[in-house]
């Protein structure tokens, strides 16, 4: 079952090939990452063998700049103490900001 913000919700339409590709890119860096740094123990356990893989990505395509997700903050507890989440913005600057990098 596929949740969104701790709900359940319908499957995902199969992204277009230049996504797919994107993924791959966006698996490859995160992966890279992850393996410049210590590690939380209840982290992925990522190494050669067994790479961090997305499970699911979503996609916003805006028409102009007026439009945009202002700040906000998901549910997203059910992923765990310590999930490894990726963000890719084309386009335009961005600002993320983790409440916890923060502390």
């Amino acid at each position: 079952m596929i949740r969104y913000n701790g709900k359940p919700t319908a499957p995902p339409k199969k992204f277009l090939p230049e996504m797919e590709e994107a993924c791959r890119i966006v698996e490859k860096t995160v992966n890279e990452q992850i393996s410049r740094r210590t590690r939380f123990l209840p982290e992925w356990p990522a190494d050669d063998m067994n790479p961090w893989q997305a499970n699911v990505a979503a996609s916003n395509c805006y028409t102009g700049s007026k439009e945009g997700v202002g700040f906000h903050s998901d549910q997203l507890t059910y992923l765990g103490p310590y999930p490894t989440i990726a963000s890719l913005s084309l386009g335009w600057w961005l600002i993320s900001i983790s409440r916890g990098a923060l502390n």
